[in-house]
């Protein structure tokens, strides 16, 4: 190993990407991008020049694969990007990583990468096999621990922005200061990383200005922060070099960011690539402008996920989800006009009843949208840190499915999901192990998929 020369390191990115579920998308291929985006920061710093990453992801729960392909690597360093999916297959590779070679360091980021999270029981204790979470942005971050003099507790803690595991519980670092120019993210289509062929995925912001308890993007961070119309549209470019069939927007909502996206409008008529390709992203209705409408017309294709999850304004105030009914039902038909829009709202939230839900299902159905429902999920970021305690919740603490809470019985829970699998396969539409989708019913469309499922984010 050359673990004490930074620029000469062998890094191991590890991740799981999974296959879709039940198979919507056909020959799509949805290559992992935030594992790429580390992988792209590292090659990007000069005082790394020398130092040599290797991905590994065997798109399966191979346990032992995993630890062999890691080990034969010969790495100074590991870095585990996890998701709910892939959470108990990456951490048991950790475990057994840290059981064949106990000092080699593992930091663990991505968006179940949290201190709350690693507590669960299945995944405690934490201080046994991993050394570092990133709980946040980790672009910079990994640049810093890979240019370590060496990988120890004491230098562990030199590094601002980590949550490091300890017998008395968990110590942050000094705050790291978010990102002050998105710009300065490394691209993995500028570096060659991405498959060629495979699905693009873009960032034109970060964060969310919004707050919901049951959301994953549940941090405001620095949300007026914005990637330039430039690096867009050289995102752009290389997306059609690379031979994307479709562009996922990883972006909380397209029109959650006017500034970002004016730059994103600004860079496809630089570019011109969304013309040619499909978008995917999701849009909040209640503040839907003129000038989005005339962006989706501008590009011709698009697919336009709509997060309503329910039509109680009473619900959506226990979650912190702003509410505008009559301004919701008229953004939705002007989107209908002009797009592929699929409405989402979620069976068993917390503070709803299954009558409630029920109405809210009818409701969609009756809008000139797709409509897909999700299993609610007790998410970092959110209703894992951000439930109410009269709410009693109570999860599977693998898969993270809430099981029932109050309102939600195990009964209804398990009759929910019998009814929406059934209406949904009557209606021809798909069920999923934790969705269920219904095509728009006026044209018995099949509904195309949400990049949220698709992507895993």
């Amino acid at each position: 190993m050359s673990g004490s020369n930074p620029a000469a390191r062998r890094v191991a990115l590890v991740c799981l990407t999974p296959r879709p579920d039940a198979q919507e998308l056909g020959p799509l291929r949805l290559p992992s991008f935030g594992i790429r985006r580390i992988h792209a920061s590292l090659l990007a710093d000069p005082d790394l020049s020398g130092i040599r990453v290797a991905l590994v992801d065997r798109r399966a729960e191979d346990v032992a694969g995993y630890v062999e392909e890691i080990l034969a690597i010969e790495p100074d360093l590991i870095g585990f990007s996890i998701y709910v999916w892939s959470a108990p297959t990456l951490i048991a590779v950790a475990r057994a990583l840290r059981e064949r070679r106990p000092s080699l360091p593992i930091v663990f980021g991505g968006p179940s990468a949290r201190s709350a999270f690693f507590d669960l029981e299945p995944y405690s204790p934490a201080l046994t096999y991993l050394d570092a979470l990133v709980e946040g942005d980790g672009e910079e971050i990994i640049q810093d621990i890979a240019k370590l003099p060496a990988f120890s507790r004491a230098t562990f803690e030199s590094v601002r922005g980590l949550t490091l595991p300890g017998a008395a519980g968990w110590v942050r670092t000094e705050r790291r200061p978010q990102i002050a120019s998105l710009d300065r993210i490394a691209s993995p289509y500028a570096h060659g990383l991405m498959p060629r062929g495979g699905v693009a995925y873009l960032e034109t912001f970060r964060g969310c200005p919004l707050s919901c308890r049951f959301c994953e993007w549940g941090s405001k961070q620095n949300t007026k922060a914005a990637f330039s119309a430039e690096y867009v549209a050289r995102e752009l470019d290389a997306f059609r070099r690379h031979e994307a069939p479709a562009v996922f927007l990883l972006d909380a909502g397209l029109n959650l960011n006017i500034g970002a996206f004016r730059n994103l409008r600004l860079a496809n008529q630089r570019s011109g690539f969304l013309k040619e390709t499909l978008l995917w992203a999701e849009i909040y209705p209640s503040i839907v402008r003129d000038e989005h409408l005339a962006f989706i017309e501008e590009i011709g294709t698009a697919y336009l996920g709509v997060g309503m999850q329910s039509m109680d304004p009473a619900v959506l105030r226990l979650h912190d989800r702003p509410s505008d009914s009559p301004r919701f039902e008229a953004a939705v038909r002007a989107l209908a006009r002009v797009t592929n829009i699929e409405l989402q709202i979620i069976a068993a939230l917390p503070g709803d009843t299954p009558e409630g839900f029920r109405r809210t299902l009818d409701y969609a159905l009756s809008l000139p949208a797709a409509v897909r429902v999700y299993h609610c999920l007790v998410l970092p970021d959110a209703l894992l840190t951000r439930s109410r305690p009269e709410w009693d919740i109570r999860f599977d603490p693998v898969t993270l499915t809430l099981q029932s809470c109050a309102g939600w019985s195990e009964e209804a829970v398990a009759r929910t999901r019998a009814e929406l699998r059934a209406r949904a396969l009557a209606a021809g539409g798909k069920a999923g192990e934790f969705w269920w989708s219904f095509p728009r019913q006026q044209e018995r469309q099949p509904s195309r998929p949400s990049w949220r499922q698709a992507a895993g984010r």
